[in-house]
């Protein structure tokens, strides 16, 4: 039997504290680096939004849902200045879903998908207010139905996989005037690139719901932030 997505979440969170190496030893450059801009840490409202998740075609029916919804945060230090931008170095990571209407024994069927990242931002602009993003992170997703009723909640996951990815995006700090010292609203665009295979029943809960092969589930996983940073 797998594991469940709370076991697959610690896992995360494990990776994500041997990843917090990195940043101690940014924490360590950034003593050194001539720069105005101290560490960035930010927390956001995530909108996922992921094309071939839509276009899977479960044996059961039905489809996954345009647009998903999840939470995430990240730690950046800078590392370099170079001209007119600074270079930083950190950790994030996320956990999103997708609702569904795949017919299922249980109330539904949901996608949840989880990474924890290595990631670079070059911050530029006079105010240090715009940068460009990239990263490589470890990716968990699974396909679960779940009983909502409060009274029996539970869960049975069909299928799970996990792959190595990269992603690029670009961040705004809205609002921002000066380099450091710094919060307030963030807006973000994240463009994953990630392959899981072909999505099928792994475990079969009474009858099939996805079947033997529901189509290929990869990338782009585009995401929208919204969020406020600390700096």
């Amino acid at each position: 039997m797998k594991a469940t997505f709370e076991i697959k979440r610690t896992l995360l969170l494990l990776i994500a504290g041997s990843l917090s190496v990195v940043g101690t030893a940014a924490a360590e450059l950034e003593s050194r680096a001539e720069s105005p801009v101290g560490v960035r840490a930010e927390a956001w409202l995530a909108l996922p939004s992921w094309p071939s998740l839509n276009d899977l075609q479960p044996a059961a029916g039905g489809s996954f849902k345009q647009i998903g919804y999840g939470l995430g945060a990240a730690a950046h230090w800078p590392v370099r200045q170079l001209g007119n931008g600074d270079l930083m170095l950190g950790i994030e990571g996320a956990i999103m879903a997708t609702d569904s209407d795949v017919p299922a024994l249980l109330d539904e069927l949901l996608a949840r998908h989880g990474y924890v990242a290595v990631s670079a931002k070059w911050m530029a602009g006079r105010a240090r207010n715009v940068s460009l993003d990239a990263g490589l992170g470890y990716h968990l997703v699974d396909i679960a139905q779940l009983e909502t009723d409060y009274r029996s909640a539970g869960e049975f996951e069909t299928w799970e996989e996990s792959a190595v990815g990269l992603f690029v995006g670009a961040t705004w700090d809205a609002g921002a005037s000066k380099p450091g010292g710094d919060g307030g609203l963030s807006l973000g665009l994240k463009v994953h690139f990630v392959d899981f295979g072909t999505v099928r029943d792994e475990d079969v809960f009474i009858r099939p719901v996805l079947g033997t092969d529901a189509g290929e589930l990869a990338g782009p996983i585009y995401a929208l932030q919204i969020g406020y940073r600390w700096r």
